[in-house]
């Protein structure tokens, strides 16, 4: 655990939106303040900020570090000074994070830009980052010059400011498999910059959490290392499938805590955590965003974690932000009486008592089932009609509306350029599919598809080999590309008449499935447009579709009439 003094240190906080952003800047102090009011510690902010070197004024007034490698913005540390003395000033201490896996406020996509590497988009791009001499140069540059900086506020040198409780070196670095080994030693060179610059400070790594077995093993490997002072996770449950009810919640918890406290045996931080705010009506697992967030801290509590800091402290300026906690909205008050209630909670220090599924004896065996198996009520088929196309039946089959899947992770993601169904490693998904109008000759399927690597950093290697079903008959296969974020689509013509006679019987079931093999990169299934359209992305989005064709078939012919009408 940590030590403040010869008192243990343990801690709710949160992360703060204070540095990127014309309104996250202005209210800068105020967001510092209603957490330092909400009785919270530590504060975790992003230090990063990159952009191409022709960025506009905007950006580079309110959201960058640096445009171009060696365009250093001089008001951005100014503006982290300010933070900084008011952290101070209020009793929080700071968590800097100094570099993002994703390219939210450039990232690591932007150093590959600046390299002429790719941009991060996918295919082992963000492997390249840990290999290459510049971006791993420029990255260091950026670390020196804020360990080196001497605030222009307070005095005091950053390496000797005790309002600097640790430097977190990534947010959620994602690599392959082929690119572990060039992170680890880039991570074991950067944490002996700052243990030797700032060695009363704490050092973290800032690895992505995990789903698959081989995730887990990687995020230990990292979390163990010497040079890192604690463990850290990063928990948004219902992005998950994982999660079906709250012991599954208590679960995935439990396993951080132990491989770090018993494993690793270092504490361990919730960097970031979050549950979405929902209507009344549509409550997550029957539990509203402030029970969600009782239960959350309650077991963390519970465990004897050192720390949680739940994303994120923000004055109201962008309506669509799912997990943000309002300064200045009476919404978020609810969650806010409870942060304020575990946040003296967790300051009294450890509970009397803790966990009695965890301790050494257990040792690195998981405490969460290793496979997701989720089913879904198939209520929903009453929406689900075939309708006249051209020359045939069409039927639309939501991405997100299967009856059965199961992964070693398992998840819907709305996100990114399309919203998705994903399943990582071997596994299968099933849809089950309305009684067709009549009997068709033939079939044809449509659908889009790529593996499922975290984010979208598969290698070029990192392919599916996907076989479909239909009605327990095989009726093809094709292999998924690399998880790109945006997927490929493709098309099957289907000619079994006895998988196709499945159809009129109802209730057929179409199988997408993944063995276990040297192509097992998982699948994720892509449907409508996500939050963050890509202007990459080319060629037809929306849901799997199937269409029944043969002659007579066509409705006209048949009188049938269009549904509806």
């Amino acid at each position: 655990m940590f030590y403040e003094g010869e008192r243990p240190f343990h801690f709710l906080g949160a992360n703060a939106g204070v540095m990127h952003g014309e309104t996250e800047r202005k209210n800068a102090m105020a967001t510092l303040r209603e957490a330092a009011r909400d009785g919270l510690r530590v504060i975790r902010i992003w230090v990063l900020g990159e952009g191409p070197r022709d960025a506009d004024s905007w950006h580079r007034r309110w959201q960058l570090f640096r445009a171009g490698p060696d365009g250093w913005i001089p008001d951005a540390m100014a503006h982290l000074d300010l933070v900084l003395e008011q952290a101070r000033a209020l009793g929080l201490r700071v968590i800097l994070t100094l570099a993002n896996n994703w390219s939210d406020y450039g990232g690591i996509p932007q150093y590959l830009r600046w390299a002429g590497l790719g941009d991060g988009g996918g295919w082992g791009d963000l492997d390249r980052f840990f290999s290459d001499v510049r971006t791993r140069a420029w990255y260091r540059t950026h670390l020196e010059r804020l360990l080196g900086r001497t605030s222009q506020v307070s005095g005091l040198r950053y390496v000797e400011d005790p309002t600097i409780l640790g430097w977190e070196l990534f947010n959620e670095s994602a690599v392959t498999k082929e690119g572990r080994i060039r992170r680890r030693a880039f991570l074991r060179e950067m944490a002996r910059l700052v243990r030797a610059r700032a060695p009363r400070q704490l050092v973290s790594a800032g690895v992505t959490d995990y789903g698959r077995v081989q995730d887990r093993d990687e995020w230990l490997a990292v979390c163990s290392m010497p040079e890192f002072s604690y463990c850290d996770g990063h928990l948004y449950p219902e992005e998950s499938l994982r999660v079906q009810r709250r012991e599954d919640l208590l679960s995935v918890i439990d396993d951080r805590v132990q491989l770090a406290r018993y494993v690793a045996r270092k504490p361990i931080v919730f960097g970031e955590y979050g549950f979405s705010k929902r209507p009344v009506a549509k409550q997550w697992l029957g539990k509203d965003e402030a029970q969600w967030h009782d239960a959350f801290l309650g077991r963390v509590h519970f465990n004897g974690a050192a720390g949680a800091l739940p994303w994120i402290y923000v004055p109201y300026a962008r309506p669509e932000r799912r997990y943000a906690i309002w300064i200045d909205r009476e919404s978020s008050e609810p969650v806010r009486k409870v942060l304020r209630r575990w946040a003296r909670a967790l300051a009294e220090g450890p509970p009397a008592r803790t966990n009695p599924r965890l301790g050494a004896s257990r040792g690195r065996r998981p405490l969460y089932p290793t496979e997701v198996e989720v089913t879904q009520d198939p209520s929903e088929l009453a929406a689900l009609v075939w309708q006249d196309a051209a020359d045939g039946w069409e039927l639309e089959l939501p991405v997100e509306a299967f009856v059965r899947g199961r992964f070693e992770d398992m998840g819907v993601y709305r996100g990114g350029a399309l919203a998705h169904v994903y399943g990582a490693g071997p596994g299968f998904i099933e849809y089950r599919l309305p009684a067709s109008p009549s009997r068709f000759e033939r079939l044809e399927l449509w659908l889009r598809v790529s593996s499922e690597f975290p984010g979208a950093t598969a290698p070029k290697n990192g392919l599916s080999r996907v076989r479909a079903f239909l009605g327990g008959r095989l009726i093809g296969a094709f292999t998924a590309p690399p998880d790109d974020g945006m997927g490929q689509g493709l098309s099957l013509r289907i000619e079994d008449r006895a998988a196709i006679a499945t159809l009129s019987r109802g209730s057929a079931v179409l199988r997408f499935e993944v063995r276990r093999g040297p192509l097992a990169n998982g699948l994720c299934i892509y449907g409508s447009k996500g939050s963050r359209p890509d202007p990459r992305m080319s060629g037809t989005a929306g849901p799997i579709r199937l269409i029944g064709r043969g002659k007579g078939l066509s409705p006209s012919s048949s009188g049938r009439k269009r549904p509806g009408s």
